[in-house]
């Protein structure tokens, strides 16, 4: 039977917090051009660079998004693997045949 090690948990770190604070903000402000700019195409008033504004405003929100997701994973979830002690595998040894 596997025998679970339970432990304090890890510290949380200000500056993750603080850098997910950050990531998403940029994730509504990107966010908030990007409707900007699909507001402005369905009005009709829009620019030969829309496409391109849209193109960039969405790919930040993806690429925040990702970095964001990255730096919850690694700080804020936790890693059962390192509170938990397995049983040695016992592999018997036979004759080849």
């Amino acid at each position: 039977m596997t025998e679970i090690i339970r432990t304090d948990a890890p510290r949380r770190s200000a500056i993750a917090s603080l850098a997910l604070g950050g990531l998403v903000v940029g994730v509504v402000w990107f966010s908030i051009l990007s409707v900007i700019i699909a507001l402005q195409v369905l009005s009709g008033f829009e620019d030969g660079q829309a496409d391109t504004y849209m193109a960039v405003f969405l790919g930040m929100v993806f690429l925040l998004l990702t970095v964001a997701l990255d730096i919850y994973r690694k700080e804020f979830m936790p890693d059962e693997l390192i509170h938990k002690i397995r049983r040695p595998k016992i592999v018997l040894t036979r004759a080849f045949r």
